[in-house]
């Protein structure tokens, strides 16, 4: 496995983790400290504000997982993967592309997401 794969697979960790406490630890360990997410729906700086853009989206669909699809693309400082977010019963009901930047120490600086299927009315 690759930097970047290993990267995209703690970043997934966070993002499926529901423990306040053990989700911010994850935070930090895959994004820098100034990190910036944005997609047309979301948006969060710092790990604080990751960890409340998590928190929201575990609100809005209580017991669903994001899972990798496909693999992780990247050179240098840059990377691609794709992803979906998955009902409890196994349906994919959100799909999308994220581009993200990669700071030296090898955390996330940077994630830009695109999303290429959401429910009605999101």
């Amino acid at each position: 496995m690759n930097a970047h794969t290993d990267l995209i697979n703690r970043y997934f960790d966070a993002w499926n983790e529901t423990d306040g406490a053990r989700r911010r630890e994850l935070i930090a360990a895959a994004w820098s400290a100034d990190a910036d997410y944005c997609d047309p729906l979301l948006a969060g700086s710092g790990h604080a504000g990751i960890d409340a853009m998590i928190r929201a989206v575990h609100e809005r669909f209580p017991h669903h997982t994001f899972r990798r699809t496909g693999q992780v693309d990247g050179f240098a400082n840059r990377l691609r993967f794709s992803w979906e977010l998955i009902t409890p019963s196994g349906e994919a009901v959100v799909k999308g592309s994220d581009f993200g930047v990669v700071d030296p120490q090898g955390r996330l600086q940077t994630v830009t997401g695109f999303l290429d299927q959401v429910p009605d009315g999101a």
